[in-house]
């Protein structure tokens, strides 16, 4: 079963090259183990509901909960963690399983 992780952070001016470098390594690691960014964003366009923070988002697909593992021990083995850590503040990072919203939402029909 695939599962999604979500990327959401601010970046911190004057260490976008960092977070570059992380990006360009971590890519490299994810689609190596066959996962792919599936979405990205920066700039919102517009603040809906409570959305005093203004920042960037990722979401990447990997094949399963035990390929973002094998991401996690390679970036760590590769020491690319502290430069994202240390050129975003506010990161949230969380992993979800898929979520057949259609089906659920006729569930209760």
């Amino acid at each position: 079963m695939v599962a999604y992780a979500l990327n959401v952070f601010n970046l911190v001016p004057g260490r976008e090259d960092d977070y570059r470098r992380y990006s360009v390594a971590a890519g490299r690691i994810i689609y190596g183990l066959g996962g792919k960014v599936v979405a990205a964003g920066e700039q919102p366009l517009r603040e809906i509901h409570g959305d005093a923070q203004r920042r960037q988002f990722i979401v990447v697909e990997f094949p399963g909960e035990a390929a973002f593992q094998n991401f996690l021990d390679a970036a760590q083995a590769q020491g690319i963690h502290p430069l994202r850590e240390d050129s975003t503040s506010e990161y949230i990072w969380t992993l979800y399983q898929p979520w057949d919203l259609r089906t659920w939402v006729k569930a209760n029909d």
